[in-house]
């Protein structure tokens, strides 16, 4: 009956615990009792006008939600003792559906449910939203129904006909990047950069060939998109049901000023980024591994540090390169300094043209977080030749950034006499 109780929760505001027995009763006798309690309870509310909720539009600090997801990544389960000395255990999977993921959270006796939920399954879900990527789970059940999610080869469900539109100026178009879906195939996905009268925000195209034939400065108009309403900034994405075409317009990128950065918004700026530090490789919540580095950002109004996050931490802008950051999240730190912070959501664009030269180095070959690097003492250039590490070479190149392509190497011998004089020189 406990799911009753999580399925009265989503009318209580229309009529009573009896009344919604009563319906529910008469459901089963109407149906012959073909119908058990539970769907005949489903029935209830769909009468209500209760239906099940997309995960992107899951309101929050409303009364309870009712979803269906499919379940992504299950995490580990954590025990601990709370201060009045009661044992405590929670655990999280991520879940998914057509239009975004969340995290549903478990606690104490209800983490056991999770060892019956596999990667895959899809579930009916009663909970509570606690944040924008949080639901509190009071109830759930497996379903034989399959539902498409972002990570699917068919993308986001609809037509050209469903969805936002939008009339927008490309302002950047990112890298194609390439991702496993949970199908085995290889995806790819481009983020782009728009400005339209409402101001700067980022459209993520999951089939790349959309995008032919379009550079920055074009107008575009894109229909059958999905507003990801879990992102902090302004974001669309365009599934395989999407269109996008040209469109006769035009609109100014709007960058927001260090100077007038407040911590809790999300901005976009464009400056220089310097002071670069070496990134830091950690743990996340989920498991997997990530990177964070530290920087310094310089627009014409002043400097705030930066926070890179992922993979434009693991491989950052070159050292004084003018790069733009859409949809980035300004922050306090624990000083209560603000800072802009660069990670999930967040467009990084370089605007700087890379600069060429020949080089010539000697140095040892070492692993970073970034890759296979040669460090000569005064520069740590990545390289693109398998060279084993720990061994010092002599190679020529052309140098592009911190990055080195490889012509041609040699193994570098020390020589005795010279390395008994730098011995020498450091003992004096």
């Amino acid at each position: 009956m406990r799911y009753m109780r999580a399925y009265y929760s989503l009318v209580d505001d229309l009529f009573s615990f009896e009344t919604f027995q009563a319906l529910v009763e008469e459901v089963c006798e109407d149906s012959g009792n073909v119908f058990d309690e539970r769907t005949s309870g489903m029935i209830v509310l769909r009468r209500a006008g209760r239906k099940h909720q997309k995960i992107a539009r899951l309101a929050e600090n409303s009364t309870h939600v009712h979803f269906f997801s499919k379940v992504l990544q299950k995490g580990e389960i954590r025990t601990f003792t709370r201060d009045d000395g009661s044992p405590g255990a929670v655990t999280k999977i991520e879940v998914g559906d057509d239009s975004g993921e969340v995290s549903l959270v478990f606690w104490d006796e209800r983490v056991s449910v999770v060892e019956e939920i596999g990667t895959g399954d899809v579930i009916e879900v009663v909970g509570k939203v606690e944040s924008l990527h949080e639901v509190r789970v009071i109830d759930l059940q497996k379903t034989v129904c399959d539902i498409p999610t972002r990570n699917d080869s068919e993308g986001f469900a609809g037509n050209p006909h469903d969805g936002d539109t939008i009339d927008a100026t490309i302002v950047a178009i990112g890298d194609v990047s390439t991702f496993t879906r949970r199908d085995g195939n290889e995806g790819k996905r481009v983020d782009v950069a728009i400005a339209d009268e409402t101001g700067v925000g980022v459209l993520v195209v999951w089939n790349p060939d959309m995008l032919e034939g379009f550079v920055p400065g074009d107008g575009i108009h894109a229909s059958g998109l999905r507003r990801n309403l879990r992102s902090a900034g302004r974001e669309y994405s365009a599934g395989s049901h999407a269109a996008i075409g040209k469109a006769n317009v035009s609109y100014p990128p709007l960058y927001t000023l260090v100077s007038a950065l407040q911590p809790d918004t999300t901005v976009s700026v464009s400056g220089t980024i310097f002071c670069i530090q070496s990134a830091r490789e950690f743990t996340t919540r989920k498991g997997t591994q990530s990177w964070v580095c530290n920087a310094e950002f310089r627009d014409e109004s002043g400097t705030m540090h930066l926070v890179l996050w992922g993979d434009n931490a693991r491989d950052p802008p070159a050292e004084g390169d003018t790069i733009s950051l859409f949809n980035a999240s300004c922050r306090t730190d624990r000083r209560g300094n603000p800072e802009i912070h660069a990670s999930w959501g967040c467009l990084l664009i370089s605007d700087s043209l890379p600069k060429s030269e020949t080089v010539s180095i000697s140095g040892m070959i070492i692993e970073t977080v970034r890759g296979r690097c040669i460090d000569d003492g005064q520069q740590c250039l990545l390289i693109d030749t398998d060279l084993p590490f720990g061994t010092e070479y002599c190679v020529e190149g052309i140098k592009t950034g911190d990055r080195l392509s490889i012509g041609s190497y040699s193994e570098y011998i020390r020589s005795a006499d010279l390395l008994k004089e730098r011995i020498r020189s450091i003992n004096e």
